[in-house]
């Protein structure tokens, strides 16, 4: 089981091109005894790691713990060279990092309890589909191997029954286009599950989802993913599949199935998942404060 992260430091990812959503959690943290850094982002993506770090500290231990925009494997991997420059780690290592972020890492370890999904390693529209055609016909769900368009759910994220070929790739190119330059290596397509609607975003069906936070194998909080006026169900039993996953901090996106059953429907990197609408991020650094 991954050590507890007993957070004393967070290193908050910031873009200035970006609305930044983290002041809020820099308050929290702060109001908690924890020290916060700056890390920018423009910087790091633009190449300059060094300068990315100008806040930090430029000698000490610090075991800082990364809250902010995602980043690829190869970018995180050179901020986390950047900080071991300074003496410095992260809570998370690149290679953990990478095993909740990557649905091909997380999923061998997770696949009887999530969809039955295949992927390339390449955005390869014709290998997607052909290897969509193992999973059996559609429906299906569309996705990169980190992040769904789910925001232009008909265009670029589900694949509905009796779908062509030319109608597949499309979809693909959708996809595509929306993800842009941050499109991460390759398709994955999942078979659809039929989750509980329990309502509806401009976008398209908001499902009874709950975002689980882990830390050092332990859940740490529970919150529904939509803002939704729902009592949060007992989720200890997740806690077996949470210590599946080789990181010290990370989330489990899970759903409530037609029949009353739960899929785990997503895993991330707890550094760059968003705070569901119902969650005090004091809460969250406190229970990361937690040494047990």
């Amino acid at each position: 089981m991954p050590a507890s992260p007993a957070v004393k430091a967070v290193l908050f990812g910031r873009n200035p091109h970006q609305p930044d959503p983290f002041d809020v959690e820099a308050d929290a943290a702060e109001a908690l005894g924890v020290d916060t850094y700056q890390a920018d982002l423009s910087a790091l993506l633009s190449g300059d790691a060094a300068r990315a770090l100008t806040g930090v500290p430029e000698r000490g231990h610090l075991r800082l713990l990364y809250r902010g925009w995602m980043l690829t494997e190869e970018e995180y991997t050179e901020l986390d060279e950047a900080v071991r420059a300074l003496g410095h780690r992260l809570v998370t290592t690149p290679a953990q990092y990478a095993a909740a972020h990557y649905l091909p890492h997380w999923y061998p370890r997770l696949a009887g309890y999530t969809a039955r999904s295949v992927w390339t390693e390449e955005p390869d529209t014709a290998e997607a589909w052909r290897l969509a055609r193992k999973l059996g016909p559609p429906p299906y769900i569309l996705k990169d191997h980190v992040k769904s368009a789910k925001e232009r759910w008909a265009e670029a994220c589900f694949v509905p029954a009796d779908t062509t070929r030319e109608d597949f790739e499309r979809i693909c190119q959708n996809l595509l286009d929306e993800r842009g330059d941050r499109f991460e290596r390759g398709f994955v397509v999942r078979r659809y599950l039929p989750l509980k609607v329990y309502g509806r975003t401009p976008a398209g069906p908001a499902h009874l989802e709950f975002r689980l936070f882990f830390g050092g194998g332990r859940l740490i909080a529970a919150e529904p993913y939509h803002e939704f006026d729902v009592e949060v169900p007992d989720f200890t039993a997740f806690e077996s599949l949470g210590r599946r996953i080789p990181s010290p901090f990370f989330t489990l996106d899970v759903a409530m199935l037609e029949d009353g059953g739960w899929a785990v429907v997503e895993v991330n990197d707890g550094g760059v998942s968003g705070l569901p609408p119902g969650l005090d991020p004091r809460d969250l650094f406190a229970a990361l404060l937690d040494p047990r």
